[in-house]
């Protein structure tokens, strides 16, 4: 199962990734940011923070990385029948809203 990643950046942000800036709207497998899938948790890494973001897959059928200056919100987009019960965690800087949120970074997690 593929889940697609989408990357927006504030237009009144800079951000700097591995040297370049990057700004606008783009696929997150064009700077490395995939989404896994193993037992019906989905996980990424981003990188702006270099946080590791988990969350149910099922009805999962899009993942958004919003980033604003140091700020980095991870929202999971579900098929309407399932969506049930969404959380928040924040760690780091990023915030993802969820089904079941769970984030980690340098050994510590957050659960929502």
């Amino acid at each position: 199962m593929s889940i697609p990643v989408f990357v927006s950046i504030d237009p009144k942000s800079t951000i700097t990734f591995e040297g370049k800036v990057v700004e606008g709207r783009f696929m997150g497998d064009e700077i490395g940011i995939n989404a896994s899938v193993q037992d019906e948790r989905a996980t990424l890494t981003e990188p702006f923070n270099n946080v590791e973001v988990s969350m149910a897959a099922i009805g999962l059928n899009g993942i958004n990385v919003i980033v604003n200056g140091e700020q980095v919100h991870v929202v999971g987009n579900y098929e309407p029948d399932n969506i049930t019960f969404r959380t928040a965690a924040s760690l780091g800087g990023t915030t993802a809203v969820c089904n079941g949120a769970r984030l980690t970074r340098s050994g510590e997690t957050v659960r929502g």
